[in-house]
């Protein structure tokens, strides 16, 4: 069941990127495989307390147009929604992408501990800024950062197979 979870899911970012031809080819595999990393972080992590999976994107991030692709495929027998906002209820959410630096504010970083919300980025200084795992652009290669002290002030668990692919900071 689970190899016929991925294999759909790569098959649903693989079409999504298909449908966007205007952005470049190396832009779209980013995103898809930005799209992949977030399922995957759902899988990876432990919340304290254990609910369906809501992945919200918070700004005007390209990955808008790939995140659907995640609507509906299941996680230990729960199905992943995906909230696309401005403003999202961070109470709502298990993962909260935030497409730039300026919403990461003190009382977002606050409300996500209280919550249990796994903050991601993909802006520098992301990781370094109380957000708990950036994404980032080295070698042509995309790679992870992890705020450890981050992830555990909100309680949340990241699985070693997760952290063995980032570089840690605490």
């Amino acid at each position: 069941m689970r190899l016929l979870t991925l294999l759909l899911l790569s098959i649903c970012v693989w079409y999504a990127g298909t449908a966007r031809a205007a952005d470049s080819p190396s832009q779209s595999r980013e995103f898809q495989l930005k799209t992949a990393y977030l399922f995957h972080f759902a899988e990876l992590a432990q919340w304290p307390n254990a609910a369906p999976v809501t992945i919200c994107l918070q700004g005007h991030s390209l990955l808008r147009a790939y995140l659907p692709v995640l609507e509906g495929q299941q996680i230990n027998g729960n199905a992943v929604h995906v909230t696309l906002s401005d403003t999202p209820d961070i109470a709502q959410c298990s993962i909260l992408f935030l497409s730039d630096l300026a919403g990461l504010t003190p009382v977002l970083t606050e409300q996500a501990r209280q919550h249990h919300v796994l903050l991601v980025g993909d802006v520098e200084n992301f990781a370094n800024s109380g957000g708990m795992v950036q994404f980032t652009l080295r070698d042509n290669r995309l790679k992870l950062v992890v705020n450890l002290a981050a992830v555990k002030s909100a309680d949340l668990k990241l699985s070693s197979k997760l952290l063995r692919m980032a570089e840690i900071i605490e």
